[in-house]
This record gives structure tokens, sequence and C-alpha cells, in this order.
């Protein structure tokens, strides 16, 4: 397992911990009775929980910029630089679930905000050997999406599995640089902007089952119905919708994992 992939299974698993700790001894007025032989006791909970009308995510995992996939381009520049490996990338997302669509789920908009960052060696253009400074480049993906989370079958029967997907318009500020300062060459800024299209699907694993108890205390003291953890296919076409000149392509296809809240 690389460094990247590692680093965004760790911290999604310690904000799991965080979230819904294995309390043996609380009480909630909302706790869920020990007969587990009762075929509506998902519905029963489902119906004692508080109102339900947004999702927040924590995400993580590797993002590799397609800088060198633009059409006509010479080279790989990006790959020449930076090398071949993944960034790791962090994010939210925050939804609002305003419609909830019978025998399938909730239906609503979503906005996400992510950052990612490399640098590596600067190299000396006439000699190709390494110099003294390091050269960087930052990016911050953002979306506005359509979610469509299936979530009617696991709160009628207690299945645990949510599958989603989602589809939007991407941005993406980014800027490169050196450590002495802002990148330009031949007065162009090293800096700007790159949009285009945005999809996913993924699956999320509902943690209520774990500790029904601990679930329904976090659900009356804080609000939140459902604690999950999930693993999302991610594409971000960033490619300008094909405007002429073309934007840097800095959007990726990768995956993602993390945790996410209904609430």
């Amino acid at each position: 397992m690389n460094r990247t992939r590692l680093l965004s299974v760790s911290a999604a698993i310690g904000l799991a911990s965080l979230v819904l700790p294995r309390a043996a001894s609380a009480q909630s007025s909302l706790a869920l009775d020990n007969d587990w032989r009762r075929r509506d006791r998902p519905a029963r909970a489902e119906r004692m929980m508080s109102p339900q009308s947004a999702a927040f995510e924590a995400r993580f995992g590797p993002y590799s910029p397609q800088v060198d996939s633009e059409p006509g381009l010479k080279g790989k520049p990006y790959e020449q630089v930076f090398g071949s490996g993944a960034q790791f990338y962090f994010g939210f997302e925050f939804d609002w679930q305003a419609v909830r669509i019978p025998w399938v789920g909730v239906l609503g908009p979503g906005f996400a905000w992510g950052y990612t960052h490399t640098s590596a060696t600067a190299k000396v253009t006439a000699t190709g050997q390494d110099s003294g400074e390091s050269t960087t480049i930052t990016i911050y993906p953002m979306y506005v999406t359509a979610v469509l989370r299936a979530d009617d079958l696991m709160r009628r029967t207690g299945f645990p599995i949510v599958p989603y997907g989602k589809i939007g318009v991407g941005l993406a500020p980014w800027n490169t640089g050196t450590s002495v300062g802002s990148s330009e060459y031949a007065g162009v800024s090293g800096s700007g902007f790159s949009y285009g299209m945005q999809w996913a699907l993924g699956g999320m694993l509902c943690l209520n089952g774990l500790d029904p108890r601990a679930a329904a205390s976090l659900d009356e003291t804080v609000g939140v119905n459902h604690v999950y953890i999930y693993g999302e296919w991610w594409r971000m076409a960033l490619d300008g919708f094909g405007k002429d000149p073309p934007v840097m392509r800095v959007g990726t296809s990768t995956f993602t994992i993390g945790l996410a809240l209904d609430m």
C-alpha cells in the first residue's frame, strides 16, 4: 500500500472512531430495545429519528492531475517535473437532501471544496540538473453537483449498503510557484482556474448497527441520523468544455474514501 493510500485509509478510520464510539453505557430515550427478532425494528428505529435534511462528507484520496492529457501537448511536462506518483487530496462536501423519492432515496444539490499540493526539486533548463530551488503546484478542486442517495432500502430493512451517484460542474483554481515566489514564464502568470464536468459513483456502509444505542444517543444529542464510511470513484473532466484556447487540465479520475453523516 503506497503512502498516499495509507494516509487516506488512516484518516477515514480515525474520523469514524471519533464520531461513533463504542459507548456501552450510553443511555437514551431513543435507544433501541434488545429484541432483535422484531422484523419491523429498522423501520421503527427510523421513525424515532430526528428529521433528516442534509449530509456532510470528509473526503480523502490520491489525486493525479491530468495536465499531460491535453491534446497536442509535446511530451509530459507535468510528469517530468513532479513524477508519476499521486498527490494526497482531502476535502469536504455538504449536501442538502431536498426531495425524498419514495422507494428510492433522497435527491438534492451539493457543494464540495478540496485541497491538494505537491512539490519537487526544480530543474535547470539548460542542463536538466537539479537546482537549489523547489517548484510546487497547488489545486483547490470544487464542484456543484446533484446527488442521489438510494437509502430507502437501508431505512426500511436495515440493509447497511447505500449506493449513490453524483453529476455536476467542477471548478479548480490552481497556482504554481517556486521556493522564491510565484511562477511566471514569458509574461504568463503561473496561476489560473480550470472547469468542466464532474461525476461520481459510490457506496456507503452504515455504521449505526455496530452500536445502536450509541447511534441513537448521537442522534438525540447532536442530530446525526446515520454515520457511514464510503468509497467513491470520482471524475473531474476539467477541460474547459472544449474551449479554445484550452484550460490547463488539472482534473483527475480517481477514488476517494471517507466519513459521511446524515443530519
